[in-house]
């Protein structure tokens, strides 16, 4: 069975406050924005810190080039005999 994205989106965030009131209750409220900080640069720095996704060697084949594309002058009508 697959739980829609903000059901679970519902749950999770409900469970973060739930476990934030009764970290704060047991260990007290400088201890949990200590964690808190603590977690937050952690994810911070790994954020900046990471490393770029491998990139694949070059291959061998050169790029190919794109003609121009030419324009068309506009046509060139004539007039008919009939015209005055």
């Amino acid at each position: 069975m697959k739980i829609s994205k903000p059901i679970l989106l519902s749950i999770t965030t409900t469970g973060f406050l739930v476990l934030g009131y009764f970290g704060v209750q047991h260990f007290g409220r400088n201890a949990m924005f200590i964690t808190a900080a603590s977690v937050g640069s952690a994810g911070a720095i790994s954020y900046v810190i990471q490393k770029p996704s491998e990139q694949k060697p070059p291959s061998s084949d050169p790029e190919p080039t794109i003609a121009p594309i030419k324009t068309v002058g506009q046509r060139k009508t004539k007039k008919s005999s009939t015209e005055v």
